[in-house]
């Protein structure tokens, strides 16, 4: 069984730059696509934007959030086999537990936080730096997901 090629997606422009890279990625190698949301929305509710005179309730943005990179998953590689997921969990720890049946995860360099001084976001950092499967942060340029950079970091630790 070859695992899938997992994708933190959260809606903003870095993680779809993620889903592009991460589609061609799983065409190269024959992989699924696993695209996955992972937010305790709950505790967001002030965060959700309102339409008209109902509220959109936090389940169905995430749904849209994943749907929506689906879609374009699939218009940039059709025939891709794509699934979602959307777990109830900080995001962080949700990437974790998908990354233990994954080929790897990718992730955007950073998500919908406000921090945007930081090298890399929050989720991307501490997915990297926890993750015990390969982990590819893809920059959000066009360079990054075509993969023209010359400068490659590569991380090594201790074997657990």
């Amino acid at each position: 069984m070859t695992l899938p090629l997992v994708v933190g997606v959260d809606g903003s422009d870095p993680s779809l730059v993620a889903v592009d890279w991460a589609a061609d990625e799983a065409v190269r190698h024959g992989l699924t696509l696993r695209l996955v949301h992972a937010s305790l929305w709950e505790r967001y509710a002030g965060a959700v934007p309102t339409l008209g005179a109902g509220r959109f309730s936090e389940r169905v943005l995430a749904e849209h959030l994943v749907a929506s990179a689906a879609e374009r998953a699939a218009r940039r590689a059709p025939g891709l086999r794509i699934t979602t997921d959307i777990l109830p969990a900080e995001a962080v720890d949700g990437l974790l537990h998908e990354g233990a049946n994954a080929h790897a995860l990718v992730v955007g360099d950073r998500g919908r936080g406000e921090l945007k001084g930081l090298l890399l976001g929050s989720v991307s950092l501490g997915v990297a730096a926890r993750a015990r499967c390969p982990v590819i942060v893809v920059r959000g340029d066009d360079a990054g997901v075509v993969g023209l950079h010359e400068r490659i970091l590569l991380g090594v630790g201790d074997a657990v």
